[in-house]
């Protein structure tokens, strides 16, 4: 049986891939440096933040010296007020809530801002609990995902080889791995299929409904 989900939020559940690119790039554009397109982007992108913005040409002393994550987030809330989710998303949510799986979105983004748009988009209540970001500063560091969910399968009593991971970026595939979680990658999202590939999940899906099958066959 299947005790627990976990979703990454941006770009898996939250259809919000472009946004967050087009923020990425307006913070590497007001720092000196060269946007990127969106391929290029999903074969690069890393933590932290600040070495990626720095290796398109961003002044490191400038970015340091100012709040570049403001930039970031003024920008990007903007746009993610009009995303809508992932197809499937709230088929596969309802599907884990008729079946009595508890479900939790694990993120680097800021917890206020991801239960905004989870009101917004009538999704709070298929949620246990969103484990994300409470201060700005940490998510420009990130890593910190898997401290968060280690704790939790802790507290919770959760045997980690009855929880899933579900998520766009290889970030996520490394810490199921590492507690010994089962995962799921979804493509098109914030990294490029290949580095998903990379890094062997369970299971590579392109579009959300296709977990269904995943869980049910558990």
């Amino acid at each position: 049986m299947i005790q627990l989900v976990t979703w990454d939020w941006n770009g898996t559940l939250l259809a919000d891939t472009q946004a967050c690119m087009d923020a990425g790039n307006h913070v590497i554009r007001t720092y000196g440096g060269t946007p990127l397109p969106r391929r290029t982007y999903a074969a690069t992108f890393d933590f932290p933040t600040t070495d990626f913005y720095c290796k398109q040409g961003c002044d490191r002393e400038a970015l340091l010296g100012s709040d570049s994550r403001e930039v970031f987030h003024e920008f990007y809330e903007r746009r993610a007020s009009k995303c809508r989710t992932r197809q499937g998303a709230r088929y596969v949510l309802e599907w884990l809530r008729e079946s009595s799986v508890r479900s939790v979105i694990l993120s680097n983004h800021m917890q206020h801002a991801i239960a905004v748009q989870l009101e917004r988009l009538g999704l709070t209540e298929y949620f246990e609990d969103v484990l994300a970001n409470t201060d700005l500063e940490a998510t420009v560091v990130g890593n910190n995902k898997m401290q968060r969910i280690g704790r939790y399968l802790s507290i919770m009593d959760i045997e980690p080889q009855l929880a899933f991971i579900v998520g766009d970026s290889t970030e996520d595939i490394k810490i199921g791995k590492s507690l010994g979680m089962r995962t799921i990658a979804i493509r098109d999202g914030y990294f490029s299929t290949r580095r998903l590939r990379e890094q062997n999940p369970d299971h590579l899906i392109g579009r959300l409904a296709e977990a269904v099958e995943i869980f049910d066959s558990i």
